[in-house]
């Protein structure tokens, strides 16, 4: 053996051996739990509404579409789908437009004002919807608007979706070069012009998914709906008042098109906020 396989086998024998890894187990399952318990209940809403019989007990014998057609030739489930869909429009578009300007005129405060408007702003999500609800009912009603009414629901569900229109489009404003702001008016252009050719172009996938965001909100909110609307109940609605007289198995059917919808006006405005041009 020469020296140096001899200094080699020294070297190897002194260094530390590695344990195999162990993969750490417990945080792991807890996540698969935790998943479970958290979407158990929508994954058994959901292959329900593909039973093929009204027999709400496991396993089921067949799948079919049967409750979906029922639900969708239902005149009622259809009109409060119709007024959802609307509630969801009018809150993305007008939580989009308040959001945005609510945003930049943020943005122009003093850094000492700034973070109290925010904290204000910000309020409706640390208070009880169903406050929010008796709120905006007794007010309309001071005003001589006593009949419930989907406009006024409406403008209920766009306070409750203001806040968070205002955190994505303050996210949004924060990465914003307003010097190119500052060069378009050394240039000439007027406050408007500046505004509609450079800050909105840039701004406007964050504004897309902030109405998106707001019509998500709107599309299942249930409490503010519940106090303001009165016979022009939305989707949600609809699902109360019939889970209170029998158990339907087209119950399935509507809240899976509700959790469908949702889903997917949450994925569409993380895309679009993520989105970069």
């Amino acid at each position: 053996m020469t020296a140096a396989a001899a200094s080699a086998n020294v070297a190897s024998a002194a260094r530390p051996r590695r344990r195999p890894r162990v993969r750490n187990v417990g945080p792991r399952a807890f996540l698969v739990l935790l998943i479970l318990f958290l979407f158990a209940p929508l994954f058994v809403v959901v292959l329900f509404s593909f039973n093929a019989t009204a027999s709400l007990s496991f396993p089921i014998p067949g799948f079919s579409l049967r409750w979906y057609d029922k639900v969708l030739d239902d005149r009622e489930v259809v009109a409060a789908l119709g007024r959802s869909a609307i509630a969801a429009f009018i809150t993305g578009i007008a939580g989009g437009a308040i959001g945005i300007l609510a945003a930049l005129g943020i943005q122009g405060l003093p850094p000492r004002w700034k973070g109290a408007v925010q904290t204000v702003v910000l309020i409706p999500i640390a208070t009880p919807a169903l406050l929010l609800g008796i709120g905006i009912a007794i007010y309309f009603n001071r005003l001589g608007i006593k009949p419930p009414r989907l406009p006024m629901a409406i403008a209920g569900h766009v306070l409750l979706a203001l806040p968070f229109v205002l955190l994505t489009m303050t996210a949004a404003l924060e990465r914003f070069r307003f010097s190119l702001l500052e060069a378009a008016r050394d240039l000439g252009a007027s406050r408007a012009r500046a505004f509609w050719t450079i800050t909105f172009p840039l701004v406007l996938p964050a504004v897309l998914g902030a109405a998106l965001l707001a019509a998500a909100v709107s599309i299942d909110e249930f409490i503010i709906a519940f106090f303001n609307t009165g016979s022009d109940g939305t989707l949600p609605l609809v699902i109360y008042s019939r889970i209170r007289r029998v158990i339907d198995p087209g119950l399935n059917a509507l809240a899976t098109i509700l959790l469908v919808a949702t889903t997917l006006l949450a994925v569409l405005a993380a895309r679009t906020t993520t989105a970069r041009r």
